[in-house]
């Protein structure tokens, strides 16, 4: 099935994407924490980058002094200086 109908659908309902479509969620508290919700799996670990796997891209942080503070199957919490972020396809 195409993605374009349950697109449509979810505009037109006014459901929440993350959970109909599983786009990933970040949230960012200043430039020392990011929260992210809805990736599927840590690629790189290191205390300068973080590439997390999401259902439609990568999900890169660069910074300083990283550290995965927690984490579970839906989501994990970041610490440390964020340098910044970019999406791969």
């Amino acid at each position: 099935m195409s993605w374009e109908p349950k697109k449509t659908a979810v505009s037109a309902l006014g459901l929440p994407r993350d959970v109909i479509l599983g786009d990933v969620l970040i949230s960012f508290v200043g430039r020392s924490q990011v929260n992210v919700e809805n990736y599927r799996s840590i690629l790189i670990y290191t205390d300068t980058l973080i590439k997390l796997q999401a259902r439609n891209c990568k999900v890169v942080i660069h910074g300083a002094r990283l550290k995965i503070d927690y984490y579970t199957a839906e989501e994990m919490k970041i610490t440390g200086q964020v340098g910044s972020l970019e999406f791969e396809t």
